[in-house]
């Protein structure tokens, strides 16, 4: 089981809530370092033992592909609820669209659009790829 808190002594975060930005923000970059560690663990010649590990291994990625969508369509909502409401703005110095809050959003929900269709496709390959591994088992001498 893996627990992502804001804090060190923080409660655990859980989709129950409450949320909070500083947890949202944990559980970003507690997703970094699970495929950080996956990475180790597939690299290691101990972190994989069987072709039913593999399928498992490819099963989680692909239902996690599968949530991405939904994450970044409530983001780029937020943005825009947040600009169209007044509470958001691009600051003119820095911002990429010269202080057009309105056209940082459209370019939000634009890439997270496309970002959403890439993540759905990855979903599927992933399936893909676990259900080509589905009838390999280890062999016993």
């Amino acid at each position: 089981m893996i627990e992502i808190r804001a804090a060190e002594h923080d409660r655990p975060v859980t989709a129950d809530g409450p949320h909070d930005p500083e947890g949202t923000r944990a559980v970003a970059a507690g997703i970094d370092a699970t495929f950080r560690l996956l990475n180790y663990a597939t690299m290691s010649p101990n972190g994989l033992a069987y072709p039913s590990d593999v399928y498992s291994v490819l099963g989680e990625l692909s239902a996690a592909a599968a949530k991405l969508p939904q994450a970044l369509a409530q983001m780029a909502q937020f943005i825009t609820d947040q600009v169209t409401s007044g509470q958001a703005r691009e600051h003119p110095s820095y911002g990429r669209y010269g202080g057009d809050a309105d056209a940082a959003a459209r370019a939000l929900a634009s890439v997270t659009r496309e970002a959403s269709t890439a993540a759905a496709g990855l979903g599927r390959l992933l399936g893909e790829a676990q259900s080509t591994v589905r009838g390999l088992e280890a062999a016993h001498d």
